[in-house]
């Protein structure tokens, strides 16, 4: 992410040569991948993508655009040769309804009430700049019915897909929703900028880590990283994903929530933050304030710009923990002394720190992401980049919307003062009530850096809630033949 971790640490991509539940040593899993869209099982290491939006204006149409496009959606299942392009379609419960009308009240609630619900907002807290009233360019947020991922191997091979989708779109009557304003150059769609290949806009390696998804002996003790915590229709949940009874249950299953949620990355006020507190760093601990802007940003987040985990690497980043995962907070760096309780990493994945009963068991996340928009040219900040964030779960309440409520407001585990209310050093919106925006630095156990108030760093542009549905779901709406 700036989400580097998302308590699957990040995205793993994976080379697209396996299935992934091929790495572990799980029993086989019940469903078969052919039915799962790809793009919950594996991570694509296509360099190129472009995430389009549509609203649908009747059922035949919708009906025909899935048809039109099912021939391109990818399957879990293994392939020899990667695709040279490929795509996975995402439903929102308002595009449900334009093929299942009778599915009200059947879903989640707070998958039919949507991101923008006052439910969801207590936890993603989205104000100011990120209110929902200004998402997707102040557009109407319920009209959004579908998302379609679209990947390439190069950009012919994503343009000609895209070029297809639109035909399809236009030859059905959808109509599509740009996210962005349009500028110069660019269209208003939401296109991975493929050059900085693993790399945020705030300059951080990404694509760190992903859970395990491998499958229960005893769906009894589930562990939080099995895939049944993530597709909907298997026992032994931890979160409990649905519908899973009844039509809706028939519906969702082997399908899997997305969190679609587009973050704004301020990179003018992360660099002017970092080079505005290195004089601080440097009279606290010595060295050259180009280190001390380092240091200062390997804290925010809790691993070095290469990916090096500070748990690991306190002192400097080092090539042989580049994007290392093995590694605990607990004994070693009970104190906070190599990571910051409030580091994007810690907050994001507590991994062995104790968490209060209440919000046991620590979830995790799926995610899916890549940067948009160019990389700004200092000293000029302006245009738009960021990070389209497809954030994957079989409990939107129970995972995502848990996860990022830790975000906004640190009061989940004992190692955080109480009342204070602190919060994820990067990826908050500090404009959320009762906040204290401060952030502490533990040098020693009795030296410390204290910043008073973080900057806002990340602007929300726009969130969905879709339903990645199984290919046996999308025949059904396309009107075809399970």
């Amino acid at each position: 992410m700036p989400c580097v971790e998302a308590a699957a640490d990040a995205v793993a991509d994976d080379d697209g040569n396996r299935n992934r539940f091929s790495m572990t040593t799980s029993p086989a899993p019940p469903y078969q991948p052919g039915n799962v869209q790809g793009l919950i099982l594996r991570g694509y290491t296509h360099p190129h993508s472009c995430h389009l939006m549509f609203s649908f204006t009747g059922r035949r149409g919708a009906a025909g655009f899935v048809r039109a496009l099912l021939p391109y959606v990818q399957s879990a299942e293994a392939w020899s040769d990667k695709p040279e392009r490929m795509l996975n379609i995402g439903l929102t419960f308002n595009g449900i309804l334009t093929f299942e009308p009778a599915f009200g009240r059947q879903f989640p609630p707070e998958f039919e009430a949507g991101p923008w619900s006052e439910d969801s907002q207590q936890s993603l807290y989205d104000t100011g700049a990120s209110d929902p009233a200004r998402w997707w360019n102040s557009q109407d947020k319920q009209a959004i019915h579908c998302i379609v991922h679209v990947y390439g191997m190069t950009q012919d091979a994503l343009d000609g897909l895209v070029a297809l989708v639109s035909q399809a779109a236009a030859n059905n009557g959808l109509r599509e929703i740009l996210p962005l304003r349009p500028e110069s150059g660019q269209s208003g769609r939401l296109q991975q900028y493929a050059p900085l290949e693993n790399f945020i806009h705030f300059g951080y390696r990404d694509g760190i880590d992903n859970p395990d998804l491998g499958w229960p002996a005893d769906p009894s003790t589930t562990d939080p990283g099995d895939a049944n915590n993530f597709l909907i229709g298997y026992p032994g949940s931890a979160f409990g994903p649905g519908p899973d009874v009844g039509q809706a249950g028939e519906f969702a299953k082997d399908g899997c929530y997305c969190a679609f949620r587009v973050l704004y990355q301020d990179v003018g006020a992360f660099d002017q933050f970092l080079a505005n507190t290195a004089p601080e760093v440097v009279a606290a601990i010595g060295g050259s304030e180009d280190h001390a802007r380092e240091w200062l940003a390997a804290k925010l987040v809790g691993r070095w710009r290469n990916g090096s985990p500070l748990a690991l690497s306190p002192d400097a980043p080092d090539p042989a923990t580049a994007g290392a995962t093995d590694f605990r907070y607990e004994p070693d760096d009970r104190p906070g002394l190599r990571c910051p309780y409030s580091a994007h990493t810690r907050v994001a994945n507590p991994r062995d720190q104790a968490v209060y009963a209440s919000d046991a068991p620590v979830p995790r996340l799926i995610r899916r992401g890549v940067p948009y928009g160019a990389p700004p040219a200092p000293p000029n900040y302006e245009g738009e980049r960021g990070l389209v964030g497809l954030f994957l779960c079989g409990a939107l309440a129970g995972q995502f919307e848990l996860l990022y409520g830790w975000i906004n407001t640190n009061n989940f585990s004992a190692v955080f003062s109480p009342g204070l209310n602190t919060q994820d050093a990067l990826l908050a919106n500090r404009g959320a009530p009762g906040i204290d925006p401060s952030f502490t630095i533990a040098i020693t156990k009795e030296k410390k850096i204290r910043i008073p108030k973080l900057p806002q760093f990340i602007v929300t542009r726009g969130t969905a809630y879709c339903l990645l549905p199984s290919l046996k779901t999308l025949r059904r709406v396309a009107g075809l033949s399970a």
